[in-house]
């Protein structure tokens, strides 16, 4: 039968890119609504509401809220990972490197808010009081890895000379990463007398320069 070959070839692929494209809108409903209304506060129901499909479709992608959950972290992960990566590689000395870094997860995190919301709050004990210890450990476990990255670079600069003996990488790296988050809380409110929106970006700019300055040799 004429053109035969070619349907049962489209028929997957057509299929394929309907489950993607399912996928990515319940990705897209949990992610506004966990950010919106916290992990407890979003359910099931509101997400396949959210994504114009029934709650039972939800399922067929995600076993659980708690996968889906996971799920949105993970690629919020891989989102900042790339900014973060991309920004050291387009800089030049270490600690262009450094500055580099720490300002590309600030603007990453305005540009994403809501991702940025999700990822902090499942660093929130109401929040992990209801998640397992394996998804627990999963996120942990990429966001230490950037931590540790970023506590590498310190770590050159110290072996180099530049920074001071005794410094500790890793918690200047926590130190930073903890700066940072609450500099972009700041930038997300809307009462503008505690970060004036003309100057947050010289605030961003300014908390590492102090950073780096406390730890030089």
């Amino acid at each position: 039968m004429p053109g035969g070959k070619e349907a049962s070839v489209a028929g997957p692929s057509l299929r394929e890119s309907k489950k993607q494209r399912n996928r990515n809108l319940i990705l897209h409903a949990a992610e506004e609504l966990f950010s919106e209304k916290g992990y407890q506060g979003a359910t099931v129901q509101h997400i396949s509401e959210r994504a114009g499909l029934s709650k039972g479709a939800i399922y067929l992608y995600f076993k659980s809220k708690e996968e889906l959950f996971l799920t949105v972290c993970l690629k919020g992960v891989e989102w900042f990972g790339a900014s973060l990566e991309t920004a050291a590689a387009g800089a030049g000395g270490l600690e262009e490197r450094i500055r580099a870094v720490y300002l590309a997860y600030i603007r990453h995190s305005l540009e994403e808010p809501d991702v940025f919301c999700v990822l902090r709050d499942s660093f929130l004990e109401r929040t992990r009081q209801n998640l397992s210890r394996e998804t627990i450990d999963q996120i942990t476990g990429f966001v230490k890895a950037w931590l540790e990255n970023e506590a590498g670079l310190i770590q050159e600069g110290i072996d180099s000379g530049v920074y001071a003996e005794g410094t500790d990488p890793y918690a200047f790296s926590v130190m930073a990463w903890r700066l940072s988050t609450g500099l972009v809380e700041l930038a997300f409110l809307e009462d503008p007398l505690i970060l004036d929106p003309a100057e947050r970006e010289r605030y961003f700019e300014t908390s590492i320069d102090m950073l780096l300055r406390g730890i030089k040799a």
